[in-house]
């Protein structure tokens, strides 16, 4: 069976991995794209480590939001 990426160990339980392939039990994940020899999941590695940079750049921006609506909030409390 050939390795798929899988960044996280909760994929141990995932039915299809993020290239489309139906995993079985004998198949490999793993998180280090150094090991992985799925061809498909090669070809997509551009567009998964987008949709993962656009996650995280969409995370932050909530984050900051957050913090500036805890700030004003803090501030209205101390005028």
């Amino acid at each position: 069976m050939r390795t798929h990426f899988y960044p996280t160990s909760a994929g141990e339980d995932a039915e299809r991995g993020p290239c489309g392939t139906w995993l079985g039990e004998a198949s490999n994940l793993t998180g280090d794209w150094d090991r992985v020899d799925c061809r498909r999941c090669i070809r997509s590695k551009a567009k998964m480590l987008g949709a993962h940079v656009a996650e995280e750049r969409a995370i932050v921006e909530q984050m900051g939001d957050m913090a500036d609506f805890m700030k004003s909030a803090v501030g209205e409390r101390h005028d």
